[in-house]
């Protein structure tokens, strides 16, 4: 018969496993590791979640960080379950009143007005063009 016995200090976790036989109990001890949130990972670099890269230390301590995203901008971003940071698969962009994607560095025209991406964000800036003046024939 065999069962598994938790000793919990801090937060240093050691886990034993008593295995009863006829003649006597054996312990083991399982490999240094870490529990972090439930889970037990080996000692050294683990990725908890995709934004949250880990280390665990030979003393049972985990060392994480979360990731910050630097985002391009676009207003088409992407964002795989699998990887921490959303990507912009067609480049950075930004949308006109209108709705129209307009592909950085591009100028999108109507009859009314002229766009482009500005510098930051996802807005496109836009100026009125002027209309002539209608001459009436009489």
């Amino acid at each position: 018969m065999a069962h598994l016995v938790t000793l919990s200090i801090g937060l240093l976790v050691t886990a034993f496993l008593v295995v009863e036989s006829r003649d006597s109990p054996v312990l083991f001890t399982p490999p240094p590791g870490c529990l972090y949130q439930g889970k037990w990972y080996h000692v050294g670099s683990f990725q908890h979640s995709p934004c949250e890269p880990c280390q665990c230390t030979s003393s049972g301590q985990a060392y994480c960080a979360i990731v910050d995203c630097f985002f391009d901008g676009c207003v088409d971003a992407v964002h795989d379950p699998n990887k921490c940071c959303p990507v912009c698969p067609n480049g950075r962009n930004c949308k006109a009143p209108d709705g129209t994607i307009i592909k950085h560095g591009d100028t999108y025209n109507t009859p009314t007005m002229s766009c482009q991406c500005s510098s930051f964000g996802t807005l496109a800036q836009c100026a009125s063009l002027a209309q002539p003046n209608e001459i009436v024939a009489s």
